[in-house]
C-alpha cells in the first residue's frame, strides 16, 4: 500500500524538500527560500561540546546592562527552529524588559507563596488543635513551602528573589489543549539557555514564577497571556556579573540497559 502526500495529511515538516537531491519538490505552504543547503563542514568535537554543556550555570547576578534587541531576536530564531510535537509549532514567547513590570510580576509571585504558606500552616494548626495527625502529604508540602518563607522578608529589604533584577525575562507559553505544549516550551527554553551562552549571556530557570502563574489570579491578570494560554517555562537573561571558574559535580544518571 502506497501513501500519497497531500495537504490533508501533511504536517509541514519539510522533510520531502530537505531530502530531495534534485530540488524537484516545491511546497506551496512553505517558504522555499528558507531551505538553506546543509553545511557539512559544521561539526563539534564531542568532548568540547560536553565541556560547553558543563559550563552552563544558573546565573542570578547580572550587570546593569540591557540585553540588545538583536540578541533577543536571535534567541527567538533559535526557538523557531526547535522541534515540537507533531510539528505543531505552538510555542509563543513573551519578553519583558520593563523593570517596573518585572517587579510587579515578582511581587505577585511572592504574594502567592506567602498566601500558600499561611494556608498550609493554618491547616496544620487546625489539625493539631483537634489532636488529629498531620497527613504526610501536608507535612511534605509544609517542608517545601518552609524554604520559601524568607522571601517575604527579603522583599521587605528591597531584594528581588524571583527575577533577581534581571534585564530581561522570557516566558514560554502556549495553548493548554494543543499537542505537547509543556515539552515544546521546555525544549525551546533549554535551546535558548545554550544559545544565550554563545552571546555571552547567562540565564536561570524561574520555576517559582511558572508555578504561581498557573494558580494566582492577580498574577495572571498582570501577565495577560492570550486566552487559553499557560506559561510552561520561564527564563531570566542578562550579562553575568560573576565569573565561574570551574564546572561542578553532578550525580550519576540512573540507567537500565535492556
Amino acid at each position: 500500500m502506497q501513501a500519497r502526500a497531500g495537504l490533508d495529511n501533511c504536517n509541514l515538516c519539510g522533510h520531502c524538500i530537505s531530502l530531495c537531491p534534485t530540488d524537484a519538490i516545491v511546497h506551496s505552504e512553505l517558504d522555499m527560500g528558507n531551505f538553506a543547503p546543509v553545511d557539512e563542514s559544521v561539526s563539534f568535537d564531542p568532548d568540547r561540546f560536553m565541556h560547553f554543556i558543563r559550563r552552563r550555570r544558573s546565573v542570578r547576578h547580572f550587570k546593569k546592562k540591557p540585553v540588545p534587541r538583536q540578541s533577543l531576536e536571535h534567541l527567538l530564531e533559535v526557538c523557531r527552529y526547535c522541534p515540537t510535537g507533531g510539528n505543531r509549532q505552538p510555542v509563543a514567547v513573551k519578553i519583558i524588559e520593563d523593570a517596573e513590570r518585572i517587579k510587579r510580576l515578582s511581587d505577585h509571585t511572592v504574594d502567592y507563596f506567602m498566601a500558600m504558606i499561611a494556608q498550609v500552616e493554618a491547616q496544620i494548626a487546625a489539625l493539631q488543635s483537634e489532636g488529629k495527625p498531620v497527613p504526610e502529604d501536608l507535612q511534605a508540602l509544609h517542608a517545601t513551602f518552609a524554604r520559601y518563607k524568607p522571601m517575604g522578608l527579603a522583599r521587605e529589604v528591597g531584594m528581588d528573589v524571583i527575577f533577581y533584577q534581571a534585564p530581561a525575562v522570557m516566558i514560554f507559553h502556549g495553548l493548554r489543549t494543543v499537542g505537547t505544549p509543556k515539552d515544546d516550551c521546555v525544549i525551546a527554553a533549554q535551546s535558548v539557555v545554550l544559545a544565550a551562552m554563545t552571546l555571552g549571556l547567562g540565564s536561570c530557570y524561574i520555576g517559582l514564577f511558572t508555578i504561581a502563574s498557573t494558580a494566582h489570579p492577580p498574577l495572571q491578570v498582570e501577565l495577560a497571556l492570550p486566552p487559553g494560554h499557560k506559561a510552561y517555562s520561564t527564563l531570566i537573561l542578562g550579562y553575568p556579573k560573576l565569573k565561574f571558574l570551574r564546572t561542578v559535580d553532578r550525580k550519576s544518571i540512573e540507567v537500565s540497559w535492556e
